[in-house]
């Protein structure tokens, strides 16, 4: 692949997660990109749930982290790229979700209801400059785009080693 193509071409990503149960609400998943390195990441529940410790962010955590440092590495991204003196870059994200139901009833739900994502940086450059960054950054994140579009997904279920339809 020759530079403009790296720089004006496509890539395809492909990032996977493996998780499992190392006891009650402890878990823990292998996550990378399949051709690079791999890492353990560690999740666990809070007191409020039964038998949860708290010993490590919960997956919901991971998944709110994963969309604010999403949007802030493409503004590093950018700025680099763009040759832009940025400082004190920063994104907050907060998700809302709200469960209802009982699992007893089986009528458990689960829902994101909104997410707000707020970035902030100081910067000598002009605020156009740094409006067309935050726009590209929000733009080039895929975790924002996932939130943002409809993607399909596909299932799969297994039960004692042989496909179930649920």
């Amino acid at each position: 692949m020759n530079a403009q193509e790296q720089v004006h071409g496509e890539r395809y990503i492909e990032v996977f997660a493996e998780a499992s149960t190392i006891q009650g609400w402890k878990k823990q998943a292998i996550a990378g990109q399949r051709d690079t390195k791999q890492f353990t990441i560690l999740a666990d529940e809070g007191p409020y749930m039964p038998g949860g410790e708290g010993t490590a962010p919960t997956p919901l955590t991971y998944f709110v982290a994963g969309i604010a440092l999403c949007v802030l590495s493409q503004v590093s991204n950018i700025a680099m790229r763009k040759k832009l003196k940025i400082r004190n870059e920063r994104v907050v994200v907060t998700a809302h979700f709200l469960e209802s139901g009982s699992i007893l009833k089986g009528d458990k739900n689960g829902e994101a209801q909104k997410f707000e994502i707020e970035m902030l940086m100081d910067s000598n450059e002009d605020d156009e400059v740094i409006a067309e960054l935050m726009r590209l950054a929000h733009r080039m994140c895929f975790a924002e785009d996932t939130l943002a579009n409809v993607v399909p997904i596909s299932f799969a279920h297994s039960h004692n080693g042989r496909g179930i339809k649920i």
